[in-house]
């Protein structure tokens, strides 16, 4: 793991190399001025004549302004060339932006943008903002942003080839970044999958929720995942954050055991969680602009406390807390940079976007590891235990050589229940096929003997395996529990025996059974079943079966036991080929008919 986190660290900084040179290849950008219209009703008409003196000047590396209500204008002029030129605004969260372009004093073009618009009716797919300047005479550029989000303007001007290289180094960083998620996420299901351990779902849970998270700051996620919904892409950071921290304070009080090592600081993860998870509700409710500077305050606070638990435990001799505080710190520290980056205290474009991604890839890698770790130590502690036990009971064993007599006793009377259990389905507790194998050479042999009849019913679900694929094996085996308990129900006469011969196949052996009698009773039960609504945990299923019935007396000559099994079951699968939800009975081995 240590290994393979320097190659994807080397890896990240190389490609950040490469964006760094990317981006020296914009073009010079000319002097950019602002001004700030609160009362948002001025149109580009009235600022075309404005003096040099009544716009403030842009920072050259651009600004950020926070969150704020005000629209604001900014205006730059292009000069003269003899190429095609881009514009490009590098910050995926603006609502919306109104862009002119004017010649002289006639207003060229209009172009409309933002994400308060769906994603495909932006003139260049990009998760950025791009306006391609459709002359090549003297331009000069008008803004108008208005945003609910943290209002910032980082301004380039590109030629066409030179901005597809800076894309597509940036779409770079974002795939390794994302693909590298989607690598730990599988990994952690798999982990799931094979210990049962809890942890690794919460942890996947946890990197699902940083992806969402950093896919809605990136813009990512507008482009690929919900270019048909602006709602998402309003409420993305607000939702997504609030889960993340959910999902944080879940993983931390997991790896750190912090329920029984600290109480005080469990309780606080908790506090988190509820507070986390109620501003989710209330994201799904209130404006962005009301909800995301709550977030981000909740964001640097419980960023804090989780590294000072992270820490606290490391005090406290917790080998993997250190891994941990060290994991988190790295995120944290550029999610609280972030956060104060949005609201306006801070400004470098290029950390905050890619220190944040840089920070979670590291924390989730090294947070596997420790969950590695972790799982080891409780396998470790496990066996240890066992062998203590095991330690204990041998001294026990020898102590009371005297009570050997009694334990002889009990385990004997434990091998007349498992004999007892040997004879039954774990799943339905009905007989099992091992049983039936016994039973029907016997009744058959019985019947030859006084001439009475006896009937074979097999029954088998129709088209189970949908239910086994829609629902899961669990319902299926909800539905199996229940259907054994029908028919121990309808076939309450004397002497019949109900077996599960496998999977979704049973079979009723009726000594004594007459034709048309054993018929009659097959046809209600098929009735009762396919009335009858079979509740599992995933929902109500309704469920049809075929049938096959065979009666000793219409075999021809002496038929066997086997035969006679046979032929019922020739006669389902005849059941099941004329439709499903059918009874069959088998008059000789090939000849089956629909009525008694």
């Amino acid at each position: 793991m240590a290994k393979q986190l320097k190659r994807w660290f080397a890896a990240c900084m190389l490609v950040l190399t490469w964006v760094s040179a990317a981006a020296y290849a914009q073009e010079t950008m000319p002097p950019v001025y602002y001004h700030v219209d609160k009362t948002g009703n001025q149109s580009v008409e009235q600022l075309l004549d404005k003096e040099p003196s009544y716009w403030n000047v842009l920072p050259s590396d651009g600004a950020s302004f926070g969150y704020t209500s005000d629209v604001y204008w900014f205006y730059f002029k292009l000069p003269a060339a003899d190429y095609d030129r881009m514009i490009r605004i590098d910050y995926p969260l603006l609502d919306r932006i109104d862009a002119y372009f004017v010649s002289g004093e006639t207003i060229i073009d209009r172009v409309k943008a933002g994400d308060s618009f769906e994603f495909d009716q932006r003139r260049v797919n990009s998760r950025n903002f791009i306006f391609p300047i459709d002359t090549h005479d003297e331009v000069k550029v008008y803004l108008r942003v208005e945003t609910t989000s943290s209002m910032r303007m980082p301004l380039s001007v590109w030629q066409p080839s030179d901005l597809i290289g800076s894309e597509q180094a940036l779409n770079t960083a974002t795939a390794m970044y994302f693909g590298l998620l989607l690598c730990m996420i599988i990994y952690n299901l798999f982990s799931y999958t094979v210990t049962r351990d809890k942890r690794f779902a919460i942890y996947s849970a946890y990197i699902v929720a940083i992806g969402l998270l950093l896919a809605g700051l990136d813009g990512t996620g507008y482009q690929y995942l919900w270019p048909w919904s602006e709602w998402i892409q309003y409420k993305s950071i607000a939702l997504f954050g609030s889960i993340v921290f959910v999902f944080a304070s879940l993983v931390a009080s997991q790896i750190l055991q912090t329920e029984t090592r600290a109480p005080k600081l469990h309780k606080g993860l908790q506090g988190i969680m509820i507070v986390a998870g109620l501003l989710f509700l209330a994201s799904l409710i209130l404006p962005y602009e009301l909800m995301i500077s709550a977030v981000l305050v909740v964001a640097i606070l419980a960023s804090s406390f989780l590294i000072f638990t992270g820490f606290t435990l490391w005090q406290q001799g917790l080998a993997y807390a250190r891994i941990y505080t060290l994991a988190l710190s790295v995120l944290l520290l550029a999610i609280i940079i972030n956060a104060i980056g949005y609201l306006g205290f801070f400004e470098s474009f290029f950390i905050q976007r890619y220190m944040i991604m840089i920070g979670s890839a590291i924390e989730i890698m090294l947070l596997s590891l420790v969950l590695a770790i972790r799982f080891n130590e409780d396998r470790r502690e496990r066996l240890a235990a066992e062998q203590r036990l095991n330690s204990r009971l041998e001294v026990k064993v020898k102590q009371r050589t005297a009570e050997l007599e009694a334990v002889m006793r009990k385990l004997k009377e434990m091998n007349q229940r498992l004999e007892v259990k040997s004879n039954e389905d774990r799943l339905t507790k009905l007989y099992n096929r091992g049983v039936l194998d016994e039973d029907l050479p016997l009744e058959v042999r019985r019947a030859r003997r006084t001439g009475y009849d006896i009937a074979v019913v097999m029954i088998d679900i129709d088209h189970f395996k949908k239910v086994n694929d829609n629902l899961g094996h669990q319902a299926g085996d909800e539905v199996l529990v229940e259907l054994a308990r029908l028919l121990r129900v309808n076939f309450r006469r004397a002497g019949d025996r109900i077996y599960r011969y496998g999977g979704e196949e049973f079979v009723i052996l009726m000594p004594g059974a007459q034709e048309l009698g054993c018929h009659d009773k097959v046809l209600t039960v098929t009735d009762v079943i396919r009335a009858h609504s079979f509740k599992t945990e995933r929902g109500e299923v309704k469920i049809t079966v075929s049938v096959g019935m065979a009666l000793l007396n219409s075999m021809p000559g002496h038929a066997s036991s086997k035969q006679l099994l046979e032929a019922a079951d020739n006669a389902l699968y005849q059941a099941k080929n004329a439709g499903r939800d059918q009874i069959r009975i088998a008059r000789s081995l090939n000849d089956v008919s629909e009525k008694p």
